[in-house]
């Protein structure tokens, strides 16, 4: 992906972050990074993203975008995070997701896409 796609600016990206308040936290390898349309994507590869659980992938996701965020003092609204497969797409905007100790209340204007 970084050689053939010139939006992909890094894959296997190290992350953690842990929120002492809450007590909870993450850490894991986000599979790329992509720069599209002023924003910073948070991608993950799932090999059977239809089937995934909506709630632990998404709560996986916005804690890589807020641990991101925090690191590089970078606001959350400028990234997206989505999972995938050769199939489906999935996307979210961390900044207007409800996470509440892992869970996702999926904004309006999210993506869902399924193959019909």
């Amino acid at each position: 992906m970084l050689i053939n796609d010139s939006s992909t600016v890094a894959v296997e990206v190290p992350v953690w972050l842990w929120e002492k308040n809450l007590d909870v936290g993450v850490a894991g390898h986000i599979d790329a990074l992509q720069i599209r349309q002023g924003k910073i994507f948070i991608l993950d590869f799932k090999p059977a993203a239809e089937r995934e659980n909506e709630q632990k992938v998404a709560s996986q996701l916005f804690w890589y975008a807020s641990g991101l965020s925090f690191r590089t003092s970078i606001p959350l609204a400028k990234f997206m995070c989505a999972w995938f497969d050769e199939r489906v797409y999935c996307e979210f905007i961390p900044s207007q997701a409800d996470i509440r100790f892992g869970r996702l209340n999926r904004p309006e204007n999210s993506e869902k896409s399924f193959p019909k």
